[in-house]
């Protein structure tokens, strides 16, 4: 709301102030409008404090005036709340309940005549609803979920009426099959306690339970436990990711690449299923945002027009589902963009501003932002309700899209303003939905990430979106002197729990990596990438050598292999599926007597062998690579294979290995049959 011109009216022998529909009127008629005022009559009483958005239960709102009594009045009604009176001024915390609300004030002056400012409106945007939440304790066999903690709706505290428990379903997967401890299946119960014998089959359990209030209003959670070798345990979710994540491989799609719209990404599904991704990562950010500005958001709350419609989207998601595969957002909540209402609305009304304090500011009053980003305000975590805004906007996208994960964007800028913020907002998606891919767009070098909640990190140097291994793909004459920096945090090695993003492309690694350092170089890196320990990000066209820039002109492609690649990423994926260990986060460097050679092995986990990577980044090379007990594990059979081609090459045991290496090769080696 932009500020208007004052005005003067005379009523009954005040002079009254009106301001951006803030002023006041009289409710004294003892004048007959026609008698000019007396400067000892003078009253003047607004409220100072503007309306808008409110993502809180109460508002504190401030007024000006010498009043002697002030009576609040919510949509014409007066509500019995405390005011605060301050010689010429007053304050009170006025509730708001969900919806649009007209909050004025009454003032009774000091010589009994009384004083009714406009009033201004209060648009209540949390919604009326209890808090379901979940308690999971483990006793012997049995799993006891409790639906205690669960709290009464705010803000009226109606009382919950009901309680009902179903399984839930995870993508890809049936539902599963447990057994009440009462005897019978489990298909659907009620009560504030669910207790559960534990299924003798290993793998993640999960149960939603939806509570119901005695005004018929309803919220659901959903957790899960888990059973490992027999037995079941309790997980920590604040902590603990599900296991898909582990064996995640993702695609970012660029939509406008198929045609555009969120259409045109779910024609592409299959292709996408075929290829052998788990979860898509939809790019550009889906939320409402300024025109040709991809993380300039306008509206949390609303899909962008290049998008589509919400009924197309829901209908991408759904489809997904079918599939098996997860649908990760590209989220905003560092900043919005200049566009956004609430930043014009602040910078028009000034400091007085309901919005003022949503951007954190710089002592003279000027946005804060990073960068050359001049265009995107920071937004103040330090104010509760933009806490709250954000997470209710990132937990809208799970309730009313059903998404899978966000890709966080600007996650660091957070970290540096409000360290805390992430931790709260886990706790709040997960308990909606555990099984979310929370990934942060943040170097995984830095454990803070995975202390505040985060499930994934990415492979950067501290510089955001640089590759860590820059220097590899220049110079790779030096691979292995400066390899294992690269892969273990600079000799620190990354944080025990960091799941690590692996990527040749991203948004903003410009210039595709095949364009810069060609076919040969880009079959050896997909094949570091999808053979270290951590989690594969393919972007848009990878797997077919597509040609643009994230940030230029993007339009439909013709989706040509144009340089054979698509069969290396059937073969990379399919390593993965068929080879354990490339899916865990083990993983133990090997010396080799060859600079562009790089060796490393992956050691054997339940259910597969120990593998041998070796990746010759130059010309041909004969590397030795030296003797370890890593080495020995797939060694000690005295024969391998290389699971890419199926050759079978003849090894001593307990020796350092020999190998020929054609320029720009790959091997990837396990004992002999252990393909089979």
């Amino acid at each position: 709301m932009a500020a208007s011109v004052p005005t003067r009216r005379v009523l009954a022998g005040a002079v009254l102030l009106t301001v951006a529909g803030a002023g006041c009127t009289s409710s004294d008629e003892g004048g007959d409008g026609d008698v000019s005022p007396t400067p000892s009559a003078a009253v003047e009483v607004r409220l100072t404090s503007t309306g808008g958005d409110v993502f809180a239960w109460e508002e504190r709102l401030h007024g000006s005036g010498e009043c002697s009594e002030v009576v609040v009045t919510v949509d014409g009604s007066e509500v019995d709340i405390p005011v605060e009176l301050d010689g010429d001024g007053f304050s009170f915390a006025v509730p708001v309940a969900a919806g649009q609300h007209d909050v004025a004030v009454r003032c009774t002056a000091p010589d009994g005549s009384t004083v009714e400012t406009d009033p201004i409106t209060l648009t209540g945007m949390l919604r009326v609803r209890p808090t379901a939440r979940i308690d999971v304790s483990v006793d012997g066999s049995t799993v006891v979920l409790d639906a205690g903690p669960s709290r009464p709706t705010e803000p009226d505290g109606t009382p919950i009426e009901r309680y009902e428990w179903t399984p839930h379903r995870q993508i890809g997967s049936p539902v599963p099959t447990m057994t009440l401890a009462s005897g019978g299946t489990f298909r659907r119960d009620e009560g504030r306690r669910l207790v559960l014998e534990a299924p003798s089959q290993d793998g993640e359990y999960f149960v939603t339970l939806a509570v119901t209030d005695e005004q018929g209003r309803r919220d659901t959670s959903t957790t899960y436990f888990v059973v490992e070798d027999g037995r079941p345990r309790a997980v920590n979710l604040a902590r603990e990711h599900p296991a898909w994540i582990d064996d995640a491989i993702v695609y970012a799609t660029i939509h406008q690449l198929w045609g555009g719209g969120a259409s045109s990404v779910e024609e592409r599904l299959p292709y996408l299923k075929e290829l052998g991704v788990d979860a898509i990562w939809l790019w550009p950010p889906v939320t409402r945002r300024a025109p040709g500005e991809e993380y300039a958001i306008a509206d949390y709350f609303s899909i962008d027009r290049e998008w589509g419609t919400p009924a197309e989207m829901k209908s991408l998601v759904q489809r997904a589902h079918e599939l098996g595969l997860r649908v990760l957002l590209d989220f905003v909540p560092n900043h919005s963009s200049i566009e956004h209402r609430y930043f014009r609305t602040a910078e028009a009304e000034g400091p007085g501003s309901h919005y003022w304090d949503f951007y954190d500011r710089n002592p003279d009053g000027t946005f804060t932002h990073y960068f050359d980003w001049e265009h995107l305000p920071n937004l103040n975590y330090d104010n509760p309700q933009v806490r709250r805004m954000m997470t209710e906007a990132f937990s809208y996208w799970i309730r009313e899209f059903d998404v899978d994960g966000f890709r966080v964007d600007a996650a660091w800028g957070i970290k540096r303003r409000r360290p805390g913020y992430w931790s709260e907002w886990r706790e709040e998606l997960k308990r909606i939905k555990p099984d979310l891919f929370l990934l942060a767009e943040a170097t995984a070098r830095d454990g803070y990430y995975f202390r505040n909640r985060f499930d994934v990190g990415y492979d950067w140097t501290s510089h955001p979106g640089q590759w860590p291994w820059a220097s590899l793909w220049e110079f790779p004459q030096e691979m292995q002197a400066l390899a294992t920096p690269a892969l273990t945090n600079q000799g620190k090695g990354y944080p025990r729990d960091a799941r690590v993003l692996r990527f040749l492309n991203n948004n903003d690694t410009s210039v595709r990596f095949v364009q810069r350092y060609g076919v040969k170089m880009t079959r050896v890196a997909s094949a570091l990438q999808f053979t270290v320990a951590g989690i594969p990000l393919m972007f848009a066209g990878d797997e077919i050598g597509a040609h643009y820039q994230p940030y230029g002109s993007l339009r439909k492609l013709k989706w040509n292999d144009r340089y054979g690649l698509r069969p290396w990423y059937d073969d990379l994926i399919g390593l993965r599926d068929t080879l354990p260990a490339l899916r865990s986060r083990e993983m133990e460097m090997l010396t080799t007597d060859w600079g562009s050679v790089l060796a490393y092995v992956r050691p054997a986990v339940p259910g597969g062998d120990p593998v041998l990577v070796v990746l010759n980044f130059g010309a041909k090379a004969t590397p030795t690579i030296a003797r370890a007990p890593a080495l020995d594990a797939v060694l000690g059979s005295g024969s391998v294979e290389d699971a890419l081609t199926g050759d079978r090459l003849e090894v001593q045991p307990g020796r350092n290995l020999s190998l020929t290496m054609p320029a720009y090769s790959v091997r990837v080696l396990v004992p002999a049959g252990g393909l089979s």
